[in-house]
């Protein structure tokens, strides 16, 4: 009994020093500091937003002004694929580009239905990339987002300009989750642990 015991604390720690030094440190993960916005040599490059949605009407409004009100220096274009929305997401994407003064910054696609072995949402976001060369925008960055996030007006500059200061093909950043009630406050921050561990940040 004293040598099996003696064995799971063994292993238990071995466990825990992997956890401390091994998983990439993802237990003290901070948000990376953001860089000086300075305009590339050859000028800031094109991009285009492409924002899947599905019965988001009372979120999409908000999404898509903090897209369009971007501070980015280079061509940038906003769409919105209506994954089969019941609830007039499309119209309320609409009205907030109108709302801004922008409506020609916008494109609002309708999703075609769903083939057999897609996701919906991969789906919807395939859409919307095949959009970007039918509509000749020859976009050289894809912004792939959610229809329920609000961006900071920095947010794509300082995408762009760590893409291309560190040579990224691809940059991520996690969002701010938004917790406010009893259950969000107790579930989220838990999530977001596991997830770093799963897939630590570092890495």
């Amino acid at each position: 009994m004293t040598t099996i015991l003696f064995a799971v604390s063994c292993l238990s720690l071995v466990i825990w020093l992997v956890l401390l030094f091994g998983r990439g440190g993802f237990w003290r993960s901070r948000p990376a500091a953001p860089l000086p916005l300075v305009e590339p040599a050859a000028g800031w490059p094109s991009a285009c937003a492409v924002v899947p949605a599905r019965n988001e009407a009372d979120a999409i409004g908000e999404a898509v002004a903090s897209l369009l009100q971007q501070n980015y220096g280079g061509d940038f274009h906003v769409i919105v694929i209506d994954d089969h929305s019941t609830d007039g997401t499309a119209e309320a994407a609409r009205a907030a580009a109108l709302a801004l003064h922008c409506p020609e910054k916008l494109t609002v696609i309708s999703a075609k239905p769903l083939p057999a072995g897609w996701s919906g949402k991969v789906w919807a976001q395939s859409q919307g990339i095949e959009a970007v060369r039918t509509l000749g925008l020859d976009a050289d960055y894809l912004l792939l987002t959610d229809a329920d996030i609000g961006h900071p007006p920095d947010a794509l500059a300082q995408l762009v300009v760590r893409a291309q200061a560190e040579k990224r093909d691809l940059v991520s950043l996690m969002v701010r989750l938004r917790c406010d009630s009893f259950w969000e406050k107790a579930l989220i921050p838990a999530f977001v642990f596991f997830f770093a561990k799963l897939y630590p940040f570092a890495w």
